[in-house]
C-alpha cells in the first residue's frame, strides 16, 4: 500500500481495522456477543431474563404443578464511543518511505482493542464471588485458581464453559507453581505458556487489560521535592510547577491531592499553581488507561491497562501506597455481555489552511453483566505489588 492518503479507501481501511481488532479481542472470545450494523447513541436492548421453576420429582397419576414463565426486564446500553485520530501531511506521502497507513492501521486497531478490553474488564465489580486479596506463589497458586473454578462449579455454571483471564505476571507464576503439581514440561498447555490451555480445569486467556488498583494515603501536605512514581513517570511536589512533572504543593493536603490528581488525569488547567503537563509521548505511553481520584485522604489509582509500578518518596511516614492489585477473573463463557458495530467507522476531513487531512477512526459498543451473568463470575484479586 502506498503511503499516498488517496490510496487510503474507506471501506478497505475499516475493514482492515475491524478484522485486527475481532482478531485481537479477548472480550470478544469471552463475551456474549452481538454484532449490529446501525447503534445510534444511548440505544438500550433489552434482555428478558426468564424466572425457571426449580426441578421437582413426578409422581404417577398425579398433576405436575407448573408456574408461569416471568421474566424480568434488564436493558444494556449502548454508551460506548472510542475515538483515535491522526494526521497526516502531503508533503509526508514524498518524504515517508514507510508504509505508514498500514501501520497506523494497526496501531488504531490496537488502541480500540484496549478501549474495549478494559471496559469489558472492569466488569469484575460485578462478579458475585470476590476472593480477599491475596499475593500468588509457587505454593499457594494451584489452590488460588482452583478455589475459583470449585466455587463456580459448586454454584451451578456450565464447567465445560469456564475461562480464567490473568495478566502476563500471573501467567508466569501459574506456569512456575503448575510445574511440577499438575504439568511437565512436555505438556502442550506449559509449552503454549499455557495460553490457551488449561489450568485447573479453566480455559487459560491472557490479557494487559485487566483492572488494576491501588490507593495512595495523602493525608498529610506534602513537603518540597517529594515524589510520587507511576510507571517511572515522576510527579514532583514544589512550591511553583513549571517543568513538566512537577505538582505545586498548594495550601494543604486537600490542594496537594487535587493537583496530584489532574496531574495524573492531564485535566483542568496547567499552571504554576497546579501542575506542569507531563509531555504527551510519555502520557500516551506510560500513563494511557490510568485515572486517578480522591477517596477521603487517598488518591485511588485505577489502570485498566494492568499492573503499573508504583512507589513514592513522602516525608509522612503515613503517606505511602498500598498494596497494588490486579483484578483476575474466572467465569462461564457469555456471562458478560458485549454489544458493537460490525464494522468500525472512518472520517476523513481536510485540514483548514494545510496540505493535510486529518483521519478519525471510531466504533461504538456496550457492555452489561446481567444479574445471572453475574452469578457465573468469580473475582479472583491478586496482589501484584506489596504495600510500601
Amino acid at each position: 500500500m502506498s503511503n499516498n492518503v488517496s490510496a487510503l479507501v474507506k471501506q478497505k481501511y475499516t475493514k482492515e481495522v475491524q478484522a485486527l481488532l475481532e482478531q485481537s479481542l479477548v472480550s470478544m472470545t469471552l463475551a456474549n456477543t452481538t454484532l449490529l450494523s446501525q447503534m445510534p447513541d444511548g440505544n438500550t436492548i433489552n434482555y428478558p431474563k426468564p424466572n425457571y421453576s426449580s426441578t421437582t420429582q413426578y409422581v404417577k397419576y398425579t398433576d405436575i404443578v407448573s408456574s408461569d414463565l416471568e421474566f424480568d426486564n434488564e436493558t444494556l446500553v449502548i454508551n460506548k464511543h472510542p475515538v483515535t485520530s491522526f494526521e497526516f501531511d502531503l508533503v509526508d506521502e514524498q518524504d515517508v518511505g514507510y508504509d505508514v497507513v498500514w501501520g497506523t492501521t494497526k496501531r488504531n486497531a490496537y488502541l480500540l482493542k484496549e478501549e474495549i478490553d478494559g471496559d469489558f474488564f472492569s466488569e469484575y465489580v460485578n462478579a458475585e464471588t470476590s476472593s480477599a486479596p491475596v499475593a500468588l506463589s509457587t505454593s499457594n497458586v494451584v489452590n488460588v485458581y482452583g478455589t475459583a473454578y470449585a466455587t463456580l462449579a459448586n454454584n451451578g455454571v456450565d464447567t465445560g464453559r469456564i475461562g480464567v483471564v490473568v495478566d502476563p505476571f500471573q501467567l508466569n507464576m501459574i506456569g512456575q507453581g503448575a510445574l511440577g503439581n499438575t504439568f511437565n514440561v512436555a505438556d502442550a498447555s506449559y509449552k503454549n505458556g499455557y495460553t490457551g490451555g488449561v489450568f485447573q480445569n479453566m480455559k487459560v486467556f491472557v490479557s494487559g487489560n485487566l483492572t488494576a488498583e491501588a490507593a495512595l494515603n495523602l493525608a498529610t501536605t506534602p513537603t518540597a521535592n517529594d515524589t510520587v512514581t507511576i510507571n517511572s513517570v515522576v510527579f514532583t511536589f514544589v512550591a511553583s510547577a513549571t517543568v513538566a512533572g512537577q505538582v505545586a504543593l498548594g495550601a494543604n493536603a486537600a490542594a496537594a491531592r487535587a493537583n496530584l490528581i489532574a496531574a495524573i488525569n492531564g485535566t483542568g488547567t496547567p499552571g504554576t499553581g497546579t501542575y506542569a503537563a507531563v509531555a504527551e509521548k510519555t502520557r500516551n505511553n506510560k500513563l494511557r488507561g490510568l485515572t486517578a481520584s480522591e477517596v477521603g485522604t487517598t488518591v485511588l489509582l485505577t489502570s485498566k491497562r494492568g499492573y503499573k509500578p508504583l512507589s513514592s518518596n513522602l516525608a509522612a511516614a503515613a503517606d505511602k501506597f498500598g498494596a497494588v492489585t490486579i483484578n483476575n477473573i474466572a467465569m462461564e463463557q457469555g456471562a458478560i455481555h458485549l454489544v458493537m458495530r460490525n464494522e468500525v467507522m472512518l472520517k476523513v476531513e481536510d485540514i483548514q489552511k494545510q496540505l493535510g487531512k486529518r483521519f478519525i477512526t471510531h466504533t461504538r459498543y456496550g457492555i452489561k453483566t446481567f444479574s445471572e451473568g453475574a452469578e457465573r463470575m468469580y473475582n479472583i484479586k491478586v496482589i501484584s505489588q506489596a504495600a510500601e
